[in-house]
């Protein structure tokens, strides 16, 4: 397409960044996602350095008639920062973090991963700490917008939480200054919307200042706890009393998978494990773990470090690479917890999963998190859930993606009366009723409406963007083509 040509010629001579095409070595690294199995080629990528490239982009994508979609750290669970034929906004060059050492804040470019923020939080030396993600190569912006749970969220809230600015290009080109008194109740309306709204909704943020913390120790717990997986009606019925009554200092999150078994590296076996992660004095901490202690693990592995270098050392271990994959998540209530009922199914659906790199896993939720004042800070409904599930299948053969896919949706169907919603930053293409199980009801009627004012034309919006009418077929055969596309 000649037009289209000279329209990225001209693009290109404009931009602080630059672009990339297709057959570019650049280009093939920038559209690879932490999921091998989401593989969408867009027309161009624009590489933007600056705001002002930001708002060129947009711009270039209304012009050219594309759509547009933003990567921000690449780490989208269904591929949403990708499309077929249109623009990819990638953020990946504006890493810039600069620190208010006084008002305990970082103001940090959203081309940032959590590798970034975590190595700079441990250089500085000053003590304080974000409330980040767990994996390295997440980045900063879908973790934010989606509500964000760390390993100190117990303690200190979410992510978004957290925020108290942001930066944000609307689909006009504006730079727009979101905060929670700003002086338009349009601007204050989308910081409320952009904190728990999920990302590729309401524009392009490009900057945020977040709070950072003085935690009550120079160091944090963290390991592991193992036990074999045919004790899991025992051990996982016992974890779960155990960690409704922990102090918002210790978080204990759960998994279900295979490790390496401790009498014989070289082996896998399924294990239930407990990763412990305690925002104070290590003694503390494993006085607060006796009770798991005593039901004689496979394996213990506890450790003490300042949390940026736990966080970085645990974040090595969550990546899925050129493997792929597909989650499904869910919430579990603070009333119910793990009931019998639910440790059995999870515990024979891991017995049949395809693939042996599968697992489950589980946020510990509550403390701050649950705490009332912050309930109309954004528009996360979930805060007084005591679990995040996440079942994530995990496969090397694309000839065994439907195997994989099924079996976890299997899962999903058979615990969907035990869970209340889901998590968007777990977004996912067959989640039936998905609007209102990631915002609840009165949310995602609320969002719809910002929706509307701040992107009147819909330029932001793809397959589960908030205004978006799209559910998924679960009818047998499972319709699989809403895991291979962004746009409707």
């Amino acid at each position: 397409m000649p037009g289209f040509r000279t329209a990225v010629d001209k693009l290109a001579r404009r931009l602080s960044g630059y672009v990339c095409e297709p057959g570019s070595a650049e280009y093939a690294r920038t559209v690879a996602i932490d999921n091998g199995r989401t593989r969408t080629p867009p027309a161009l990528v624009i590489r933007a350095n600056s705001t002002a490239d930001v708002a060129l982009a947009l711009a270039f994508a209304k012009d050219t008639e594309r759509p547009l979609t933003v990567r921000g750290g690449g780490h989208s669970a269904a591929g949403y920062c990708l499309n077929r034929g249109g623009i990819v906004l990638d953020l990946g060059l504006m890493r810039t973090i600069t620190p208010h050492k006084e008002a305990r804040q970082l103001t940090v470019q959203m081309g940032a991963l959590w590798n970034d923020v975590y190595g700079y939080a441990d250089r500085a030396g000053d003590g304080l700490i974000p409330v980040g993600g767990g994996c390295l190569t997440v980045g900063l912006p879908g973790f934010l917008l989606g509500g964000g749970y760390s390993f100190v969220s117990r303690s200190y809230g979410l992510g978004s939480d957290n925020v108290t600015m942001i930066k944000l290009v609307d689909a006009s080109g504006t730079l727009r200054t979101l905060t929670a008194d700003a002086a338009a109740k349009e601007d204050r309306d989308l910081f409320w919307a952009c904190r728990g709204g999920g990302g590729g909704n309401f524009g392009v943020a490009v900057e945020m200042t977040l709070r950072l913390h003085k935690p009550p120790a120079d160091t944090v717990l963290g390991g592991a706890l193992s036990y074999r997986l045919e004790r899991a009606e025992e051990v996982i019925a016992a974890y779960d009393a155990w960690a409704a009554k922990l102090p918002p200092q210790m978080a204990a999150y759960g998994y279900v998978g295979h490790d390496p078994d401790p009498a014989e590296p070289t082996r896998r076996i399924p294990v239930f494990r407990i990763t412990p992660v305690h925002n104070g004095p290590y003694a503390e901490g494993a006085a607060l773990l006796a009770p798991m202690l005593k039901l004689n693990p496979l394996d213990v592995r506890l450790h003490s470090m300042p949390l940026p270098r736990l966080e970085m050392a645990i974040g090595r271990s969550t990546l899925v690479g050129d493997r792929l994959a597909y989650i499904r998540s869910g919430m579990i209530g603070d009333q119910q917890g793990w009931t019998p009922g639910m440790i059995r199914t999870l515990r024979d659906a891991m017995a049949t999963a395809p693939s042996t790199d599968t697992f489950a896993v589980w946020t510990h939720g509550r403390g701050k998190v649950a705490d009332p004042a912050l309930a109309g800070q954004g528009p996360y409904p979930h805060r007084d859930k005591r679990y995040v599930f996440e079942v994530k299948a995990i496969w090397a053969d694309p000839a065994d993606t439907r195997a994989n896919v099924e079996w976890a949706v299997r899962l999903g169907e058979a615990m969907k009366d035990d869970f209340q919603g889901a998590y968007v930053n777990y977004i996912d293409p067959l989640q039936e009723k998905w609007a209102t199980a990631y915002y609840g009801e009165r949310n995602l009627a609320e969002l719809r409406r910002i929706k509307k004012a701040a992107d009147p034309e819909g330029f932001f919006t793809f397959q589960q963007s908030v205004d978006s009418a799209f559910e998924p077929d679960l009818s047998a055969p499972l319709d699989l083509s809403p895991l291979n596309r962004t746009l409707l």
